[in-house]
């Protein structure tokens, strides 16, 4: 909602930098603050506010300092009227993460700016500042407590008398609204944006989003769907024909209409503003994947054939977003590359992009739009520090218009021509409220014709037919018939200029936004550092009741971007079955990555919790492994090579060399998903051998499911299986482990390993329910089943953070389990195993 607002660019870098200043003030009592200094994790749980607190904060600064912003941005009050007026305010328990209600994840932002406001107009500003006072004092105490301490009540109590505030507030305006009897013409099943009519009429394609985020562009004709009806009536008579004192249910206000075509997003890439090249394909654009870069994507414009189903690539790193067709070989749209908007031509046969005017740093372009007769562009505009401007430019000559705003406007969007191309419909924002208005070309005139009812998001005019609306409600968006009774206002106050009505600002107020550096000017720049190293204390927990603990303290460091990450550490058991020390780095330089382990070890089987193989190991390991990746849609193939090399005492040092690759593939449609991850190689060396792991997943009507094989040969040295995996003794630094947490290390041995598993679960990323079996030499050597949670902590938590976070939060593994082993090598018993570490 940030780019709704004028200056967005400023209020965005403000934000986050509110963030840095706010959530890293420094802790009066020392210890605390040294334990910060050295430990990263520690430091990060002590910054962490509620997060509504965090980005409510942020956000109320971001607005106090510039007088604009979300606390004082039209359709963010909108908004939250129209939800109070509906009862549908969140709770305070549901205001850090939302209640899975449309709009609700939002609610951090927009609800906890006005609460902190609210706080700050009732009860001083200095009681607020109180509280981040608090929060850092030597006394420890945690938000709730700072704050009660502060304002004499709970921030529960408060909150609640904030929303009784706001929702009589919101429900008093209302009184003064014009009635909208608008007939609802489409309920989606939960949201829907991007709604486009086709040429004939006939049938509407929109974007629709469930709860859970997943995607879909679908179709439906626009006539209504009497077979549904006719269906209704069926089953209401059969009810009332076998229970005539039943009462009957009440029609729907709308029957849902007949769906033609769906297609679902493929490989997490969404799709974007369809536009219809005929009645048989749509255009829309999608989030693809940059070869030269992981992870890393940038929109694309693709065609869809609805009755061949086909979809094709139409362009490669074109980087799109908003478009509009002039036919199926050119369209205008808006470009984002290099930190630039533009207004460009796309010839896509040719692969030519033409920009239509200079680009400029501090300006941005929006809804491109072509007229019905294709002679004229409308598109939207905002430059720094000024509101969003519509303007219309002729394609056959140089004239720009300036469509007229009402005087005191703040927020723009969705602008949409009038079906003869004679006006222009468009959306903004005035006193709170959001409007559709109509801009008349002829006239040069503006007119009003809503204000407030509804918060409007998306208009489709139609052909002899009354105007539609999509707008957002806190079940979902809705798209309603514009009653034929509502009558236009002609608006005689017009803004003069772009200039932004401006909310009550602090006593410091921030200058106007400004580009610093003039085009054409001298950049100093520098090779990026990677020996600039940041470094925290670690501490590692694992456990199985299979094996022992082990703890492992350490230290963990890396660079920014994480070229370069390395760790250093001690483990030790309570029961002396395995410690040692051990090292690791890891450097990564575009696809390239080389991987370096080394450990010191004691281990004694005969000391562990379950029965094992008699033998102790003391020794110490090396290794290291050079890997490089290719990447294309939804393949990766990474060759590598590696060298181990183990020394044992009493036992002949061993050194093998494996080459191999890891390659991978995979295909998601959402409720429909495929994929597999390969690593094979061959040993060569003192431990001649070859091997593979095999990993699969799927997912059929939401329903995930996984599948592994393993197998590992080896001519002359002995596999050995059993145990967690750890940094002393890994397959990362010995050929001859079969690694496994429900067994205990050196379980069976023996030199042809193989091994499957079966498992699923009710999500991805959740808990698994799984089976595993064992073989050694063609025997059994054990059966597990049970659960197990195996994760990436800190890419779960993180996200696309975890990129950049501070080392003492990154590469953090999680391991939960609990099986029921089976064996005729041991008892069969009841094992459990946890693990918090840090794995390079």
């Amino acid at each position: 909602m940030i780019a709704n607002s004028p200056g967005w660019q400023q209020l965005l870098i403000l934000h986050e930098y509110i963030h840095l200043v706010h959530l890293s003030q420094p802790s009066r009592s020392s210890w605390r603050q040294h334990l910060r200094d050295w430990f990263d994790i520690y430091d990060l749980s002590s910054a962490v506010l509620p997060r509504w607190v965090a980005e409510g904060y942020a956000t109320l600064l971001e607005s106090r300092l510039t007088g604009r912003g979300r606390l004082y941005d039209n359709y963010s009050e909108a908004l939250l009227r129209a939800f109070a007026r509906q009862g549908a305010l969140l709770s305070y328990g549901a205001l850090n993460n939302g209640d899975g209600s449309y709009r609700s994840g939002a609610m951090a932002y927009l609800l906890g700016v006005r609460f902190l406001a609210w706080l700050e107009d009732n009860h001083g500003k200095e009681t607020l500042d109180a509280v981040w006072t608090r929060v850092h004092g030597v006394q420890k105490r945690n938000f709730e407590s700072a704050f009660k301490g502060a304002f004499g009540q709970s921030a529960g109590q408060l909150y609640r008398r904030f929303i009784a505030e706001f929702t009589y507030q919101a429900m008093t305006q209302e009184r003064d609204l014009a009635v909208l009897n608008s007939p609802l013409w489409f309920e989606p099943d939960f949201a829907a944006s991007n709604a486009v009519l086709s040429p004939d009429g006939q049938q509407i394609a929109m974007t629709e989003r469930d709860r859970e985020g997943e995607t879909w562009l679908r179709v439906y004709k626009t006539e209504d769907n009497e077979e549904a009806k006719k269906a209704f009536e069926k089953a209401q008579q059969a009810i009332l024909a076998a229970d005539p004192a039943d009462i009957a249910d009440k029609p729907p206000e709308v029957f849902k209409r007949e769906q033609v075509a769906q297609l679902a997003a493929s490989d997490f890439s969404g799709i974007l503003y369809p536009q219809w090249a005929d009645k048989d394909t749509l255009y829309f654009v999608a989030r693809a994947r940059v070869d030269e870069t992981r992870d890393n994507r940038v929109n694309d414009l693709y065609r869809w054939h609805m009755p061949s189903g086909a979809v094709t690539r139409l362009t490669q790193s074109l980087g799109i977003r908003r478009f509009t067709l002039l036919d199926a070989d050119t369209l205008y749209a808006e470009q984002v590359r290099s930190g630039f908007s533009e207004l460009v031509r796309v010839e896509i046969s040719s692969n030519t992009v033409t920009p239509l005017f200079a680009r400029d740093l501090g300006t941005v372009y929006d809804y491109p739009q072509l007229a019905p007769d294709k002679r004229q562009l409308a598109y939207l505009k905002t430059t720094l520090n000024g509101n969003w401007q519509l303007y219309i430019q002729d394609l056959q000559g140089a004239e720009v218009r300036t469509v007229p705003m009402p005087e005191g406007y703040q927020y723009l969007t969705a602008p949409a021509w009038q079906h003869q191309g004679q006006g222009l419909y468009f959306i903004a924002g005035l006193h709170g409220e959001v409007g559709v208005y109509r801009y008349d070309l002829q006239h040069n005139a503006l007119y009003q014709i809503t204000n407030g009812q509804a918060v409007f998001e998306q208009l489709l005019p139609r052909e002899n037919a009354p105007l539609l609306y999509l707008h957002s409600t806190s079940s979902g968006t809705r798209l309603h018939e514009l009653g034929d009774q509502i009558s236009e206002q002609r608006v005689a106050k017009l803004s003069s200029n772009a200039a932004v009505p401006l909310g009550k600002t602090d006593t410091v107020v921030l200058p106007d936004a400004q580009i610093y550096m003039a085009e054409g000017a001298d950049i100093t720049q520098s090779e990026y550092q990677w020996l600039m190293q940041d470094a925290s204390a670690t501490l590692s927990l694992q456990g199985s009741s299979a094996v022992s603990e082990l703890v492992s303290v350490g230290v963990k460091g890396s660079d920014l971007l994480q070229h370069l990450s390395w760790q250093l550490g001690l483990a030790q058991s309570g029961d002396n079955v395995l410690d040692g020390s051990y090292a690791a780095l890891r450097f990564r330089a575009g696809d390239w990555r080389f991987d370096a382990h080394l450990s010191d070890y004691r281990f004694d089987s005969r000391r562990q919790h379950a029965q094992a193989e008699q033998t102790k190991l003391t020794g110490g390991a090396v290794s290291g492994r050079l890997a490089y990746e290719w990447r294309s849609d939804t393949w990766s193939v990474s060759p590598f090579v590696a060298l181990i090399h183990y020394d044992d005492q009493g036992r002949d040092a061993i050194t093998t060399q494996w080459s191999g690759l890891e390659q991978g593939w995979h295909n998601y449609q959402q409720d429909f998903a495929l994929g597999y991850r390969l690593k094979a190689g061959i040993l060569s060396g003192d431990a001649k051998g070859h091997g593979y792991d095999w990993q699969g997943f799927g997912k059929v009507w939401n329903w995930p499911w996984f599948a592994g094989v393993q197998s590992q040969y080896r001519e002359t040295q002995l596999l050995r299986l059993g145990g967690f995996d750890n940094n002393i003794l890994s397959g990362r630094t010995r050929s001859d482990l079969v690694l496994s947490p429900e067994l205990p290390f050196q379980f069976a041995s023996g030199r042809h390993y193989y091994g499957y598993e079966l498992a699923t679960s009710w999500a991805l990323n959740q808990p698994r329910f799984f089976m595993k079996q064992h073989r050694f030499d063609g025997q059994r050597s054990a059966t597990s089943y049970g659960i197990k949670w195996q994760i990436d902590l800190s890419q779960q938590a993180l996200g696309w953070a975890n990129w950049f976070a501070p080392a003492g939060v990154t590469d953090l593994r999680f391991d939960l389990g609990v099986a029921r082993v089976e064996s005729d090598l041991a008892e069969d018993d009841l094992r459990a195993w946890l693990g918090l570490w840090y794995a390079l």
